[in-house]
Formats: structure tokens, C-alpha cells, sequence
């Protein structure tokens, strides 16, 4: 799989969430640059119930998380989302490099996209929910931790990869419709509206 966003514009089935709530204002006064708590909160909630409804505790699981670099960034060791996985220096973890995806931003040859694989674990090791509040916060690091780069969560038992790639949506795709169906049913009224009639053909 090509891991490269959009997720969802990639792969013939997928789905496509609205995370930030629309009706819920980012800002309590943009003026005082006072964030509205009450959408972050919201944002957090609908990640959470799709990652729970794709990830059961027990699924074996891997995490690859990636940046892009001038040749000179690198991911380390001490990097947020190692601390958010349990007994993480026993789990399988490779770093690589890549230059296949987002061909067009590397204008120089030491450019590429830094990567890092961790595998051997379950859904129960990860601590999903500060990773996904970490996601959220993205542009907003005043509200506390931050994951800037691209994290995709891979389900190797359904066969299903999250992407959650900001505070404003989440992309689900799998190699199967019925591994969607109950994300499709059970989240139908979070669906991202601009990509609905592209999904319903799909599902329905």
C-alpha cells in the first residue's frame, strides 16, 4: 500500500468522516484567540468512536508514522508516539526513507519522507486516544501535545487503515466493503457530506 494522503481519493473503498464538527465554532472569540473548547471535544469523541469501531482491543495492529525531511530531519527515538506505546523498545520497529510518494515536493535529491514502522503490537498497547487528541491538536499545539507529520493506524486483521489527518477529518479504507459496513452504518451521520454520494455508491 501507498501511504500517501489523501487516503481516501487513493483507494476504491474508503470512507471519509467530518471530525471537526461544522456546526460547532473553532473559535470562542477569534478576536481574544480563545479556542471553543466544546468543538474539540466533539472532535475527539468521533475519532474515537470510528477508531474503536475499526480497531477491536485484541487486532493485531502495526503504526507508521512519517515526516518530511530535507535529508537532515530525523524521527527520534524520543518522538511522542513511541511514549504512547507500551514496552515499545520490545516491539519490531524499522525506520526507512522514501522518494515514491509525494514526488513533487522533492524539488532536492536529499529530500525525502523519514518513516518509521512499529509492529508486534495490539490495539490494547497503544494509547489511542492521546494519539488521536495529539492529531487533532495539530495546528493547535497551545492545547497541549502535538503530532505533526502523518500517522497511519493498520489493522492487519480486517485489513483496514486510519488515517487521521488533522482536526478536520479521517480517512478509513480497507481491501474489503464488509470491513467498512459497520463503520458505513453505525457512523452514517459523520460522513464527510462533499464525498457522501461517492461513498453511498459503494456501500448501499
Amino acid at each position: 500500500m501507498k501511504f500517501e494522503r489523501p487516503l481516501f481519493y487513493n483507494s476504491s473503498i474508503g470512507l471519509r468522516f467530518e471530525i471537526g464538527p461544522e456546526k460547532i465554532s473553532l473559535w470562542k472569540s477569534y478576536e481574544h484567540k480563545l479556542l471553543n473548547e466544546n468543538y474539540f471535544d466533539e472532535a475527539l469523541a468521533r475519532a474515537i468512536k470510528v477508531f474503536d469501531l475499526a480497531f477491536n482491543s485484541n487486532d493485531r495492529i502495526s503504526v507508521i508514522y512519517q515526516i518530511s525531511s530535507d535529508g537532515r530531519r530525523k524521527i527520534r527515538k524520543g518522538n511522542f508516539l513511541f511514549k504512547q506505546i507500551a514496552n515499545v523498545k520490545s516491539r519490531v520497529i524499522e525506520y526507512s526513507d522514501h522518494r515514491e510518494i509525494y514526488t513533487d515536493t522533492l524539488d532536492f535529491k536529499s529530500y525525502c519522507w523519514r518513516r518509521v514502522c512499529i509492529s508486534g503490537i495490539q490495539t490494547k498497547d497503544l494509547d489511542a486516544r492521546t494519539l488521536l487528541e495529539a492529531m487533532i491538536n495539530t495546528d493547535f499545539s497551545v492545547r497541549g501535545p502535538s503530532l505533526r507529520g502523518e500517522c497511519f493506524f493498520i489493522n492487519h486483521d480486517k485489513d483496514i487503515t486510519l488515517n487521521l489527518y488533522d482536526d478536520r477529518g479521517m480517512d478509513v479504507v480497507a481491501g474489503e466493503k464488509d470491513a467498512l459496513m459497520p463503520l458505513y452504518e453505525k457512523c452514517n451521520d459523520i460522513i464527510l457530506d462533499y464525498d457522501r454520494e461517492r461513498i453511498d455508491r459503494i456501500f448501499k
